[in-house]
């Protein structure tokens, strides 16, 4: 049985991200036709290029649905007045394919303008999460590590 990464991402772009950057990302989230250039990572290598970041549909090893949304952050102008995109990814991903989604998460976050935590990583196998951490140098994984005792919260009874 093969194992499954539950992939979540939330950052925001630059308002003047570059034209062919943003034909990329939207080809990359199932809302355009394939560029002339692709180079958030080395697709041949791979078998060829694919929408790693479409969404819309339940996902395949985990509860919930894959979605993509790409928007304009109109109510959070950069002091400059321009409108920075708000991206957010939720995505299953095939563990022979994570590899080159990280490639492609870590092209994504060379281009963002959000630091510290952007999201998290979590395997279908032994239910491990991995926070996706930016910073100046790239991205890591951390793995999260539980402290103390676990809190319950239960809801009001009825």
């Amino acid at each position: 049985m093969s194992d499954y990464y539950d992939l979540f991402l939330a950052v925001d772009l630059p308002s003047d991200l570059p034209e062919p950057v943003l034909l990329e990302l939207r080809w990359l989230l199932g809302q355009a036709d394939t560029p002339a250039e692709l180079t958030a990572t080395d697709w041949e290598s791979w078998g060829g290029p694919w929408q790693a970041f479409d969404g819309g549909s339940a996902s395949h090893a985990f509860e919930g649905a894959d979605v993509s949304l790409l928007v304009r952050a109109a109510d959070r102008p950069n002091l400059d007045g321009g409108e920075p995109w708000a991206l957010t990814v939720r995505t299953c991903v095939h563990e022979d394919d994570f590899g080159v989604t990280m490639d492609v998460v870590g092209w994504l976050l060379q281009h963002a303008t959000s630091h510290g935590w952007v999201g998290f990583v979590r395997d279908s196998g032994l239910g491990q999460v991995h926070h996706l951490v930016r910073h100046e140098d790239g991205f890591e994984l951390v793995e999260v590590q539980p402290v103390g005792r676990r809190k319950r919260v239960t809801g009001p009874s009825r």
